[in-house]
C-alpha cells in the first residue's frame, strides 16, 4: 500500500510552511486566497486526504475508511507540575478516552504543559502553529478558573469539565445533576430513606453546584430529610463524625474516597448498618460511574468536527455535550426491608 501523504509533503511541494497549508486546509482567512488555492491545487495533486479541512475541499465519500494520518491533536493541562494530573481518577481516564478517540479518527493526542516556563501561552500557541496542530481539547484543571487568557484564533478548542468558566466554548461534561439525581434514586428503590451527601466545597464548585441542584431537588420531591448535604471546606474526620451523629443518615454519598476510610474508621459497618457509594469508580463498592473515558471521547469529537468544518477560534454558539452517568452496584449498599 503507498504511504498517505502528509502536510508535510504538501508544505514542501508548495513552498511554504506545514503551518500555511495547516491553514490552507481549514480555509483560514489568515492566508490570501491565491496562497489558500495554491496549497490546496498542490494538496490536490499529490492525493492528500482532506481530513482537517471545510466540508467543501474536504471531499471525503460516504462509508471511506478512517484516517490513518490525520495529524496531531493538542492535550493541554494546567496543574501545578507536568504529570500532576494523574494523581485523580477522573482526569486520566478522560485522557484515555480521548487518546483512543483520536486514534480512532486517525490523529495523535499529544499533551501539553500550560505551565512550563519556557513556554508561556503565546509561544505555546506560535509553536502549535508552526507544527501545523489547531486542534485543542483543554483537559480539566486542578480548580475553577474564571477566565483563562490563550490566543485561541487559529484553533479548534473544546474543554473537558466545567473548571475553565471563561471562555466559553465548546464542552465535554458528565451530566452531574443527571448523575447525582440517579444515585440518590437508586439508594431509595433499594430502601434508604435518609441518605447523606458529603461534597467537598473545590469538587462542589469544580462541577458547577450540579450535584447540589441534584439534592435540593431530591428534597422538595421526597421531603427534607430525604437527603441531607454536607459541604466542607477541608475534610476533617471529626466534622464528619458530628455530622453523622446529628443527622444520622442510613447511607452517604461521598465526593471524596477518603471519607470512605474515616467511616470504617469510625466504627460505623457498612452495609450493615450503613450503605455508602462513591461518585467515581470504587473497587467494592456501588459507586456512580461518570464515564469519563466517554467524556474524553466526546471532548475530541468536538474538536475534530470543527477542524473538518475549518471552523477556528471560539465558537458563536458554544455546546455543551452531557455524558450520562451509570448507578453500579456493589456490596457497600444492600435491600433494606420495606418499612
Amino acid at each position: 500500500m503507498p504511504r498517505r501523504t502528509t502536510m508535510r509533503q504538501v508544505a514542501a511541494a508548495a513552498n511554504v510552511s506545514v503551518a500555511t497549508v495547516s491553514m490552507a486546509l481549514r480555509n483560514s482567512d489568515k492566508i490570501t486566497p491565491e496562497t489558500r488555492e495554491h496549497v490546496q491545487s498542490v494538496a490536490r495533486d499529490l492525493g492528500y486526504q482532506f481530513t482537517a479541512a471545510t466540508p467543501a475541499a474536504s471531499g471525503k465519500r460516504p462509508g471511506a475508511r478512517p484516517p490513518t494520518d490525520g495529524g496531531v491533536i493538542a492535550y493541554l493541562t494546567a496543574y501545578p507540575t507536568k504529570e500532576g494530573w494523574y494523581q485523580n481518577r477522573f482526569c486520566p481516564a478522560a485522557y484515555d478516552g480521548a487518546r483512543r478517540r483520536a486514534a480512532e479518527r486517525g490523529y495523535t493526542l499529544e499533551h501539553f504543559w500550560l505551565n512550563d516556563e519556557s513556554l508561556g501561552a503565546r509561544r505555546l500557541a506560535k509553536l502549535l502553529h508552526s507544527r501545523g496542530i489547531s486542534g485543542l481539547c483543554v483537559a480539566p484543571f486542578p480548580d475553577v478558573v474564571p477566565h483563562f487568557t490563550f490566543p485561541w484564533d487559529g484553533f479548534c478548542p473544546a474543554a473537558i469539565g466545567y473548571t475553565m468558566r471563561r471562555p466559553a466554548m465548546h464542552r465535554a461534561c458528565p451530566h452531574q445533576f443527571q448523575g447525582m439525581s440517579l444515585a440518590l434514586q437508586s439508594l431509595r428503590k433499594q430502601g434508604y430513606r435518609r441518605v447523606g451527601v458529603a461534597l467537598g466545597q473545590r469538587v462542589s464548585k469544580i462541577v458547577a453546584k450540579n450535584w447540589i441542584g441534584a439534592v435540593l431537588l431530591f428534597q422538595y420531591t421526597y421531603g427534607r430529610n430525604a437527603a441531607t448535604c454536607l459541604v466542607y471546606e477541608e475534610s476533617d474526620r471529626e466534622e464528619l463524625k458530628d455530622w453523622m451523629r446529628t443527622n444520622k443518615p442510613d447511607a452517604m454519598i461521598v465526593s471524596d474516597i477518603a471519607l470512605i476510610k474515616w467511616i470504617e474508621a469510625i466504627g460505623v459497618r457498612v452495609p450493615e448498618e450503613m450503605g455508602v457509594v462513591p461518585l467515581e469508580v470504587y473497587p467494592d463498592h456501588a459507586y456512580l460511574d461518570q464515564k469519563p473515558d466517554a467524556v474524553g471521547a466526546a471532548a475530541i469529537d468536538l474538536v475534530i468536527g470543527q477542524m473538518q468544518r475549518g471552523e477556528t477560534g471560539l465558537p458563536a454558539d458554544p455546546k455543551v455535550v452531557m455524558i450520562e452517568g451509570v448507578w453500579v452496584d456493589g456490596p457497600s449498599v444492600r435491600t433494606l426491608p420495606v418499612r
